[in-house]
């Protein structure tokens, strides 16, 4: 195979892959999460802030005396809800939902688009979208895990009305992952995906940023025995942020919530009613198993 040949390969599958991006960023909108089965919700969807699509939501309103808010992230492969693999996640997060709404606190259960920089985006429109809806700033939590953990920091190192993050087993920076077949098309693959979507699908925030969040509440759940992303980088995240560290005994990628429920969200609910404004309420009583859809 001449050099030329194997140019013009490269070339084609860098092309192929900047496709492949521009069609996931360009969706005109992100389904909603059908996690929520009878409890009490509706549906609404916002413009990320990038303007590039609009995303659906499910909004689990608190009630008239609700000041606080949660963006919950959901539905990235690996994460909670959408890997066909762990069929029956979404009860977890159904339940984590519910736990949430019980003490007062709003919930928008949110997708993310895709990769890259639109994750970041999704989240902050979310954050536009209760802040026009009343909610103050520094009213407001995000909690995500794996993709979705790296887009709820993001987001909060960037807009400083997010005043707390949950992140659950936050992958590592992804500038230093190569997406393409072969490492060396990443530089051509990347100005590809610039050409056809005005958004660079390679760039990540490194360690260093978010220390803009050492003055704001974080949490950082990670599995002691996660196989896929090591505990040292959620320790490491820990540290970038002067977040409080939980290592859990898990020993799958965001594994937590599934395998110790109601640890979990005792702990998840208990830290955002401690640093979001919750009117005090009767004691969280947390199902032993996931709720289940009512009819």
């Amino acid at each position: 195979m001449n050099t030329t040949t194997l140019l013009h390969g490269s070339m084609a599958a860098a092309a192929a892959e900047g496709l492949r991006w521009w069609k996931r960023v360009h969706r005109e909108s992100v389904p909603a999460p059908a996690l929520l089965g009878a409890l009490q919700c509706r549906e609404v969807d916002f413009p990320s802030r990038d303007g590039r699509a609009r995303i659906a939501a499910t909004l689990l309103h608190g009630g008239a005396d609700a000041c606080a808010a949660v963006v919950l992230v959901v539905g990235q492969v690996g994460s909670w809800g959408s890997d066909a693999r762990v069929e029956g996640r979404s009860l977890h997060v159904r339940t984590l939902a519910q736990a949430l709404r019980s003490r007062g606190i709003t919930v928008l259960v949110t997708r993310l688009r895709g990769h890259g920089e639109s994750e970041r985006h999704d989240v902050l429109g979310a954050v536009d979208y209760l802040l026009a809806q009343g909610h103050e700033p520094g009213n407001i939590g995000v909690i995500g895990a794996s993709l979705g953990a790296c887009a709820a920091l993001m987001a909060a190192a960037e807009e400083p009305a997010i005043a707390a993050v949950v992140a659950d087993s936050p992958r590592r920076d992804l500038r230093g992952e190569a997406r393409c077949p072969a490492e060396v098309l990443m530089p051509l693959a990347r100005w590809v995906g610039r050409l056809l979507s005005g958004v660079d699908l390679g760039r990540r925030p490194w360690l260093g940023d978010l220390a803009s969040l050492r003055n704001r509440a974080v949490m950082v759940v990670h599995g002691r025995g996660d196989r896929q992303v090591p505990a040292t980088m959620g320790q490491a995240v820990a540290e970038a942020c002067a977040a409080q560290l939980w290592l859990t005994a898990s020993g799958s990628h965001a594994g937590t919530l599934h395998e110790a429920l109601p640890l979990y969200i005792t702990r998840v609910v208990d830290f955002f009613c401690q640093h979001l404004p919750v009117q005090p309420r009767e004691p969280l009583l947390v199902p032993a198993q996931p709720l289940e859809a009512t009819a």
